[in-house]
């Protein structure tokens, strides 16, 4: 069972080993009708950000001058999270200036429904959001099992992305807010499958003639 989605896995799948290109993303960006959902799905392809992590934010833990997002993690361990895309900041100026009204307090993404007590977006919309957007961008589930693309699997194409544009794993633990390195390494220590391909066609290419 996916327990970010509610969705099962096949025995011996591991979420971490699939994920999204850096061209789904992009599509997947593309496809995404409002400026608040654009801002949902970049803050977890960028980010690589937990799915209650996101439903936190408050706009006092947003430093536009720095373009740091302060980020309440698991076990309520609080870490930076670095907006590097100048994009990125930018809608998110425009989100907190037109759509917030400026507002200087509150959630960055505040309940959508009157039913919702705790006054910040649900971890359900969310997934709804982002199902949605890959509906609407026709994008292939990377997971076979799962109907819907969700954020857990933005996360790991974040985590993926890094790696294979030679970020180290500390990096990766950083972003992704591991507790433990071990956690890291277990998840994404492995080669991806390009880089083995182009290992094996490097040793083994045209090797018995």
């Amino acid at each position: 069972m996916d327990e970010k989605s509610g969705e099962k896995l096949k025995k011996g799948h591991s979420r971490s080993q699939f994920h999204l290109t850096k061209e789904q993303i992009m599509t997947l960006i593309r496809h995404t009708e409002k400026l608040r959902d654009k801002v949902i799905i970049k803050l977890f392809a960028y980010c690589g950000l937990r799915r209650f992590e996101l439903a936190k934010i408050k706009i006092t833990d947003i430093n536009l001058d720095q373009g740091k997002i302060m980020i309440l993690g698991k076990k309520n361990i609080e870490r930076l999270a670095t907006i590097f895309s100048d994009q990125l900041l930018e809608d998110l100026k425009i989100y907190l200036r037109y759509v917030l009204g400026g507002s200087k307090d509150g959630y960055l993404f505040p309940a959508v429904s009157s039913l919702n007590n705790k006054g910040h977006i649900s971890t359900t919309e969310i997934n709804r959001i982002v199902a949605k957007a890959g509906h609407r961008a026709q994008l292939e589930n990377p997971v076979p099992e799962l109907k819907n693309i969700n954020p857990h699997i933005l996360r790991h194409s974040c985590a993926r992305i890094l790696k294979d544009r030679g970020l180290s794993l500390e990096v990766v633990q950083k972003v992704l807010g591991h507790l433990s390195y071990k956690t890291t390494m277990d998840l994404y220590g492995t080669k991806s499958i390009s880089e083995m391909d182009d290992e094996l066609k490097e040793k083994m290419g045209d090797l018995f003639g």
